[in-house]
Formats: C-alpha cells, sequence, structure tokens
C-alpha cells in the first residue's frame, strides 16, 4: 500500500493527491465496508442527531466532519478545525463542492501554550507521513519534512456564543488533554459527548481525572457497545478511540451502552 500511496503522489502531485484520499475516502465509506478501523465513524449515527452541534477538532480530510454533518442535519452545525493548510484547503474545497451550509471551518491549533505554534508533517520509513501531523514541540524526537506556523486558540472562546454543544470528536496527536483544559466552561456547560483518540494509556487516565468533576464516565466500542472501560485497563480500544459519556445522558444512551 505505501508503495501505491508513493507512486499516486509523485504522479499527481501533493494537492491533487490529497484531494483523491478525501474523495475516494466518502466514496468508499457510502458502502459499507471500510472495516473495523473505521467503526468509529459508522457509530457516528447513534451518537449525533438532526439539530446537534459538534466540533472536530483535528479535522484532516473530513472523515467525521462529513458524516456528523449529515447526520446533524440542516437544522445542526459542525464545526471542524485543521490547522495544517494542505488538509484545511483540501477540505475546504470539498464543502465548497457539495455545497455544505452546516459545516464552518477553522484553520488553527488547539492545546498549544503559546499564541502561535509550529505544526509540522513527519517523515516516517522514508515517507512522508501525512496523517502523523502535529505540534513539532510534543515531538521533537521526529525528523519533520515541512512545518507552518498556525495560530492557537482557546475551545472556550472560540465557542462562547454557541447555544450548545453535543458532541466533540478530537484527535491532535498527544496534545489532547491540553485541548480540553481550554474547553472546561464549554464541558461544564454543555456536558458534551467526547470521542477521543488517546494513543498513550496514560493520557486516557489524565483525561478522565480532567472530567471527572463534570461527572464523566469512560468507554470503548466494541461490537457496536458502548462497554466501561477502567482508566487502568490492558484494553485497547479500535484505533485508540475513547468515549466519554456525562452521567447526565446515559439514559438517553441507555440502547448503546453495555
Amino acid at each position: 500500500m505505501s508503495r501505491i500511496r508513493k507512486i499516486l503522489l509523485y504522479s499527481l502531485g501533493e494537492k491533487r493527491y490529497l484531494s483523491l484520499l478525501a474523495n475516494s475516502f466518502q466514496t468508499f465509506y457510502k458502502t459499507g465496508r471500510l472495516g473495523r478501523d473505521y467503526q468509529d465513524i459508522y457509530f457516528l449515527k447513534n451518537l449525533v442527531r438532526p439539530g446537534d452541534y459538534c466540533v472536530d477538532i483535528g479535522a484532516h480530510l473530513g472523515y467525521f466532519t462529513l458524516e456528523m454533518g449529515r447526520l446533524a442535519g440542516s437544522k445542526g452545525h459542525v464545526y471542524a478545525i485543521e490547522p495544517m493548510s494542505k488538509f484545511f484547503n483540501t477540505l475546504k474545497k470539498m464543502v465548497e463542492n457539495k455545497g455544505l451550509k452546516n459545516i464552518t471551518l477553522y484553520q488553527y491549533a488547539m492545546g498549544a501554550a503559546t499564541e502561535w505554534v509550529e505544526m509540522g508533517i513527519p517523515k516516517v520509513n522514508n515517507m512522508k507521513k501525512f496523517a502523523y501531523a502535529r505540534v513539532k514541540q510534543s515531538a521533537t524526537f521526529m525528523e519533520y519534512v515541512e512545518s507552518e506556523q498556525v495560530k492557537n486558540v482557546y475551545g472556550d472562546e472560540l465557542f462562547r456564543s454557541l447555544p450548545k454543544v453535543d458532541f466533540i470528536k478530537c484527535d491532535v496527536e498527544g496534545l489532547e488533554v491540553s485541548v480540553f483544559r481550554s474547553f472546561l466552561e464549554i464541558i461544564r456547560t454543555h456536558q458534551p459527548i467526547v470521542l477521543c483518540e488517546l494513543g498513550d494509556p496514560q493520557e486516557r487516565k489524565r483525561l478522565l481525572e480532567l472530567l471527572n468533576p463534570f461527572s464523566y464516565e469512560l468507554y470503548y466500542l466494541k461490537d457496536n457497545k458502548l462497554r466501561p472501560l477502567e482508566a487502568e485497563s490492558e484494553t485497547r480500544p479500535v484505533s485508540h478511540n475513547h468515549y466519554f459519556i456525562p452521567v447526565a445522558r446515559r439514559n438517553q444512551m441507555a440502547s448503546i451502552l453495555s
């Protein structure tokens, strides 16, 4: 697969290659056959309802963004945050081409301690890894082949005026806890469902501790059900995706909680 990607990247150029990836995903996703690695996107239909307001932090090429927009419908809205210009512009073009009015895009970073951060795309096994883009300071051991300066924002400031926030998806390559520290007022006020990719087991423990004062419980997806997960468990959820569910929403979600 990596060889095919190298050939496509070389022959198409980055702009067309990323557009191909984004649009191909949407095409294959509709078949319902993308497999277990994408189970969390298929599961969104159980979490996002018409009229919901959703936030996608680390939108990349819009895999979650577009499905959330479809499920939220014309009375709902998705606010997608993607810091890297390459991915932001690809997603922006796709949203515009599809005429999606319920998706708003922001090109910001989140979770850093400074006003501006340097985002980078690393090289792994001699290949540029677009999916591994991150704040360079968070992983200085990696070899970066491209970088850019991006403005950093705080969740509570960016979304203060929203009437509600029902669902937050977050994938920011190791800065998830820092991101949610900037969302504490949103969390307290709106009690959203949170889906967060956490590769380090210690990070899920830290995030659960951060959310505990707001009565959140930790779950993972298995066999189309959300199952309780202890912070210290050896269980490794598919794609490292963890669900943080507020107790206040537990009754309305009874049918999908194991």
